[in-house]
């Protein structure tokens, strides 16, 4: 056990930070969930004009259940108890970790609400609409905005490993839940090759995919910002 708490200490420290204020300023600016307001603005739109009312409201109310849940998991049941600290808490390492900004998160970092949170709606959605490329698209989202708090220096690599399992298991849990109540009140499926197996228009999983991107590009933008102020 010590020996894997060390190599998880090496590999956290080798992660943390870099000589660069542009990168510094990316890593912040992703890490902030506000960042991803238009994404989430999008997701919410997409839902709605692909389902009727009924289902729409049934996905947003899953959807905000699944984040709650994952987060009093997380933050409210398994931080205090494991009280394992966050690398920049942890007195062993707190003055080894470049510290961005002054960010220092709160004391204790297991399991990840980040990895968490992120994987959970990432597993749901890739459930929800069935579409390759979208799937990609929210892995690859999960796992940049999880790679922020290793760069930070407020997660170990295992706190980040077990959040991603843990969501990963609850977003599928909630998923097919949510599906059993649909198909006990009657679910439409809209088969065509227009539409994704479980009745989205592959043009909105696209449309999705370009706000991802361009939300990126703004971040950068952000970042470049930043720097020159």
């Amino acid at each position: 056990m010590n020996e894997l708490n060390e190599l998880d200490h090496q590999l956290t420290l080798a992660i943390n930070g870099s000589d660069s204020l542009f990168w510094d300023n990316v890593m912040y600016t992703v890490t902030d969930t506000f960042s991803w307001s238009l994404v989430i603005l999008a997701l919410l739109i997409i839902i709605f004009k692909n389902n009727s009312w009924k289902e729409a409201l049934m996905i947003y109310i899953t959807l905000a259940l699944l984040i709650f849940v994952a987060d009093r998991i997380c933050s409210g049941l398994v931080k205090p108890m494991v009280a394992r600290w966050r690398p920049t808490q942890d007195p062993e390492l707190m003055y080894m970790i470049d510290v961005v900004r002054g960010y220092r998160g709160g004391r204790f970092g297991f399991f990840s609400g980040h990895a968490c949170n992120t994987m959970c709606v990432a597993v749901f959605l890739s459930w929800l609409f069935r579409s390759p490329k979208v799937i990609a698209t929210l892995l690859f989202w999960s796992f940049t905005t999880t790679f922020t708090r290793l760069y930070l220096g407020v997660h170990y690599l295992g706190d980040i490993c077990v959040g991603w399992t843990v969501g990963a298991i609850l977003g599928t849990a909630f998923y097919f839940f949510m599906e059993h109540v649909h198909k006990k009140i009657g679910m439409k499926r809209l088969i065509s090759e227009q539409f994704t197996s479980t009745g989205y228009l592959k043009s909105d999983m696209d449309t999705f995919m370009t706000v991802v991107f361009f939300n990126y590009i703004g971040v950068l933008i952000v970042a470049l910002t930043l720097g020159i102020a």
